[in-house]
């Protein structure tokens, strides 16, 4: 087992203004830079935070099961990449993963009525 120590700096930065959406945040960084560049660090750790939060929406939206059957679980797979195949070409840029397998619910309940 291989242990890296290394120095830690931890920014606290106050009321910063985001063109983006017109706003100001508080904003907390723990980076092993020397020197914080707030042009080039905000915008890529909204970046990261957006890469990191789609990968656990995308881990939430594996179908689970207790099947062994090989078949079984090629079927979920597939049919979990499918979906994110749909969301990537065609909704990406409009919603977020998330809210896109909330309409499809929404849509399949609505489709769907109990006798």
């Amino acid at each position: 087992m291989t242990v890296f120590h290394g120095e830690t700096t931890l920014a606290f930065l106050k009321q910063v203004f985001d063109k983006k959406s017109e706003k100001f945040y508080d904003w907390a960084f723990a980076t092993n830079q020397s020197t914080i560049n707030l042009d080039y660090i905000i915008p890529t750790y909204k970046k990261r935070w957006r890469i990191e939060t789609g990968f656990r929406v995308q881990d939430e939206a594996r179908i689970s099961t207790k099947s062994t059957d090989p078949k079984v679980r090629f079927f979920f797979f597939a049919y979990e990449k499918i979906l994110q195949l749909l969301w990537i070409v065609l909704y990406k840029e409009e919603v977020s993963f998330k809210k896109f397998l909330i309409a499809i619910y929404e849509l399949c309940a609505a489709r769907y009525k109990e006798p």
